[in-house]
């Protein structure tokens, strides 16, 4: 049977419809309403985002310290922000020319982008073969000689991945492919939703950027794992295990320079001035006793001359001894 409204029922629906307001229920049901925006959702959690903010905050960590090692000066290496967009969006976002690392996940059966400033990796290349780095070079194409110098650089970058990444769940990425064109790249549909982690590379006041996308079908399986234990767990491992790592690893790439004294002797400045070729210079030293090996600014060995191949060397005999240090010095 159908309601019958009543009088002061009716007077208040005409009152509101008058006022241009909507018709509230009579039984008062109020519900929260969230905006979903369908051609950005957000299909990972900000739970699952704090862990791979914790996973790429460790990998920053070890490549800016395997970067100062290898370029021989101070790198810091930073995470920006991760953010979700879709494979579409991701690459028309990305100029052309680019350089564009095609990576092969295995063990989530599915692949990954590593998108590097062309810039980064011409720095990388002048450093590498003798220069003092142009950081004010311009964005071209990548050659096939240059991606060859910076190979090994690459294949560190995937080993720290694949040992951070481990902490969580195994990612066994292999390197698959370079492009420089972005509508070359295919590795999900168009409308699929892509985590892009975007780092920050600075070396002496230029910043240059680097990021890494992984589409959400590959993380879909693995999307449990990412929960606040997995952060605990992280955290604990990175303060027990990473830092004295990092440190360690810090201490060994620290170079050092290694001097080796031949001889030496004191001759007058009369002397020194009436030298002719041919002459002879007595030396202090003898060929029968050991090298002083001198280290940073101190002895610490002894050693002797020798050839190896058509390079000099000289041979580690031994560690001097507290009071050898003494008597050199």
């Amino acid at each position: 049977m159908n309601k019958i409204l009543s009088q002061e029922e009716i007077d208040a629906l005409l009152s509101t419809v008058s006022k241009g307001g909507p018709a509230e229920a009579s039984h008062g049901d109020h519900r929260a309403v969230h905006v979903y925006d369908f051609k950005h959702p957000e299909r990972i959690s900000k739970e699952q985002i704090r862990t791979l903010r914790t996973i790429h905050d460790n990998f920053a960590r070890l490549f800016a310290t395997n970067l100062s090692s290898s370029l021989r000066t101070l790198v810091d290496v930073n995470l920006l922000s991760i953010d979700q967009v879709t494979f579409s969006e991701y690459t028309m976002s990305l100029s052309v020319p680019s350089a564009l690392y095609t990576l092969r996940l295995k063990a989530l059966e599915g692949k990954g982008i590593l998108e590097i400033a062309p810039q980064f990796l011409l720095y990388v290349v002048d450093r590498m073969l003798g220069g003092f780095g142009e950081t004010n070079s311009e964005a071209r194409e990548i050659t096939v000689i240059e991606q060859n110098v910076v190979s090994k650089m690459m294949q560190t970058i995937i080993q720290l991945l694949n040992e951070v990444w481990s902490q969580v769940h195994l990612l066994d990425a292999n390197l698959e492919g370079f492009e420089s064109d972005p509508q070359f790249i295919q590795i999900a549909r168009a409308s699929e939703s892509l985590a892009i982690i975007f780092f920050e590379i600075r070396i002496k006041g230029t910043a240059y950027t680097m990021n890494f996308g992984i589409p959400y079908f590959v993380l879909e399986p693995i999307l449990s794992k990412l929960s606040a234990q997995s952060i605990i767990a992280l955290a604990g491992r990175r303060d027990k295990d990473t830092a004295p790592t990092s440190v360690r690893e810090r201490v060994l790439a620290t170079k050092l320079p290694l001097r080796v004294l031949l001889a030496e002797t004191v001759i007058s400045v009369r002397d020194f001035i009436d030298l002719q070729p041919d002459d002879l210079v007595q030396l202090d030293h003898r060929t029968s006793q050991p090298l002083p090996i001198i280290v940073g600014e101190k002895l610490k060995f002894l050693g002797s001359g020798g050839q190896v191949g058509r390079h000099r060397a000289v041979k580690v005999l031994r560690p001097i001894s507290p009071e050898e240090e003494i008597i050199y010095e």
